[in-house]
């Protein structure tokens, strides 16, 4: 089978391979509803009002401050692909406590257009359910929450202590195809600009410009040449003339005089009538595997591209959607 001919059908399985997987993806995740806990702050309300003042004392909605007293803000998103009705949902979205840990106040402090959310609320179990949670939807809701303290026990309720009870929080659903619910920090997303320094059109116009002229020249690069490019044939006066031959592909080469006095193109099965000379094209068979391994390196390298600059549009419309949250 000729090279050129070959890549070409490479060309189209690679497109068609790759086809059908972003197909497959794409049919994969279009009903696949995910949703993500964000935690917008967690802190002792105690030491960030009353600090190190003494003898003073602060309620908070009849609710006497104390050292053991916490404040969660915190979301729930629907930034999965689909929206997410009371059909979909077999047990309410619940939220638990660890066992020293229990809810004193749940207040819903804001929500998408629209959203009609409802809570459920006992000691340890925080349950939310809803009529409809459309997708990009979400709703915000502050927690008051008590550390039940052992008497055995002096507990210091600093950042770290907290950082840990953050992550023994634990969240339970039985909603249609939602296998996890992601838990992630809001002002930790929000405050990484990274993906705002990478001008990721630029990029992919560059990548594909660059890698498009190198493999126009790897297809075009002939793999076949003619083992003898010079000989010495009788001109039309019979005298001897030293000749330069070059493969041009496709069974044709070039004769052309080293004075630059003669030139023509001939197929070799003309050329060996004509001057009776027997020619050999052989194959450059180290230059055709580099060459391909090259351009199967490029095709997959704007492939590869192309999902990442996708990726990172997503995480722009995902990042201005937290944004509004705050």
């Amino acid at each position: 089978m000729d090279l050129n001919i070959f890549l070409v059908l490479l060309g189209i399985i690679i497109t068609v391979i790759v086809g059908v997987i972003g197909i497959i993806y794409a049919y994969r995740i279009r009903n696949i509803p995910k949703i993500t806990f964000l935690e917008q702050d967690f802190f002792s309300l105690f030491k960030s009002i009353i600090k190190n003042m003494d003898g003073i004392n602060i309620t908070f909605e009849n609710i006497q401050i104390n050292p053991s007293l916490l404040m969660l803000k915190a979301s729930f998103l629907n930034n999965g692909a689909i929206d997410i009705d009371s059909s979909m949902v077999h047990e309410p979205l619940k939220i638990k406590l660890p066992e020293n840990c229990k809810w004193k106040r749940i207040k819903i402090t804001k929500t998408s257009p629209n959203a009609n959310i409802n809570f459920k609320m006992s000691d340890v179990v925080t349950e939310f359910d809803w009529d409809l949670l459309k997708k990009n939807e979400y709703f915000s809701f502050d927690a008051l929450i008590e550390i039940i303290d052992d008497p055995k026990e002096s507990i210091d309720i600093d950042n770290e202590y907290i950082n840990k009870l953050s992550k023994k929080i634990s969240i339970s659903h039985r909603i249609t195809n939602l296998e996890k619910i992601n838990k992630e920090n809001l002002y930790s997303i929000t405050k990484d600009k990274t993906f705002k320094k990478i001008p990721t059109p630029f990029i992919l116009l560059f990548i594909m410009g660059v890698s498009l002229i190198i493999a126009m020249s790897i297809f075009n690069t002939p793999y076949q040449f003619l083992q003898n490019t010079h000989y010495i044939i009788k001109d039309l006066k019979n005298n001897d003339m030293e000749i330069k031959l070059t493969y041009l592909g496709n069974d044709n080469i070039q004769i052309e005089s080293i004075d630059n006095k003669h030139k023509e193109v001939l197929t070799v099965d003309e050329f060996v009538k004509k001057y009776n000379i027997p020619l050999k094209v052989v194959y450059n068979t180290m230059s055709k595997y580099i060459f391909l391994v090259f351009s199967l390196i490029f095709i997959l390298t704007n492939t590869l591209f192309i999902i990442f600059c996708l990726n990172m549009i997503r995480r722009e419309n995902y990042i201005r959607i937290l944004q509004d949250i705050k």
